[in-house]
């Protein structure tokens, strides 16, 4: 029996799941690990981003990719064979910075998992007055606004929250002005499965 997940419905999957808590210590222990640093690789504007071991990250995702098999064989009518992790790190995100809209290469899915949501940025996004969700928010778009379609999502994920999604799914996270440190993980995946429509 798969874990509870979710499906947001429109174009692409847009997978989300929460890890247990024991889960969210370990990957959080592998992170602290870390040295390497990847910014050279990424988008981010963001000091700190750091390689991760993704063997031992994949590890503890085993069970929600599996449910995120279940939820790819619902969405597209596909089985998935196969899916590896092709590489992992983390982000500490510090005040003033941010994650400005990109997408993934060299992969078919793309992930992020939250570990740390301060309570200051909490209360930054509580009190937000403008347009929108406000800072620190993690957003998904596609294409152009039309009448009657949705075509972008926005989110105030909590720590363990997991999501998954195809490579050239835009996403970007906003910058936030509280003295604090929004702590999250991506990793890119590669997979084979019984259509080749991603391809």
């Amino acid at each position: 029996m798969s874990s509870k997940f979710f499906i947001h419905y429109w174009g692409p999957l847009l997978f989300r799941i929460k890890l247990k808590t024991e889960d969210i210590k370990a990957v959080r222990k592998i992170c602290d690990g870390g040295t390497e640093k990847y910014n050279t690789q990424l988008a981010g504007i963001i000091d700190n981003e750091i390689k991760i071991d993704e063997t031992k990250y994949n590890k503890i995702l085993q069970p929600y990719l599996e449910a995120f098999k279940d939820a790819f064989k619902m969405w597209y009518l596909a089985d998935v064979t196969e899916i590896k992790m092709n590489n992992a790190w983390v982000n500490y995100m510090k005040k003033g910075e941010s994650n400005p809209p990109h997408i993934h290469h060299r992969c078919n899915m793309s992930s992020v998992l939250l570990l740390q949501v301060p309570a200051t940025l909490k209360k930054e996004q509580r009190d937000w007055t403008g347009s929108g969700m406000g800072p620190g928010v993690l957003s998904f778009s596609t294409g152009n606004p039309h009448a009657f379609h949705t075509n972008s999502f926005e989110f105030k994920p909590e720590a363990g929250d997991f999501f998954m999604f195809p490579w050239n799914l835009t996403h970007t996270v906003s910058s936030y002005k509280s003295n604090s440190t929004r702590i999250s993980v991506a990793a890119n995946f590669s997979l084979n499965s019984t259509g080749v429509f991603y391809k």
